[in-house]
């Protein structure tokens, strides 16, 4: 496969879109993993110096800034774009091997 096979594009579009449609309305299963996605990164991103969280409201969490958002949007593209690249690999190699053994 080439590095940008239309197979990677596909799989790493699926997993985003899942990813986003989970983010959006999360069932009541998955919202502490949910949140965990979105916040932990922003708490690492905040240890670096980053303004990543807005104004906090009295006594409640305080919500991701434009550059909190925009990094974590980022960094789950690169881990999807990187499990689909390894699924990708993965499979490629699978198809390979079994098209040997025909020989």
């Amino acid at each position: 496969m080439s590095p940008a096979s239309p197979f990677r594009w596909g799989l790493w579009g699926a997993l985003v879109t899942l990813h986003l449609l989970a983010t959006l309305r999360p069932p009541e299963v998955l919202a502490p993993a949910v949140g965990g996605a979105i916040y932990a990164p922003l708490m690492l991103f905040q240890a670096v110096g980053l303004p990543v969280f807005g104004r906090a409201e009295s006594g409640g969490w305080s919500h991701p800034s434009w550059l909190g958002w925009a990094l974590v949007a980022v960094l789950w593209a690169a881990v999807w774009w990187g499990v689909a690249w390894l699924l990708s690999r993965l499979i490629s190699s699978m198809s390979r091997a079994s098209l040997g053994t025909w020989h």
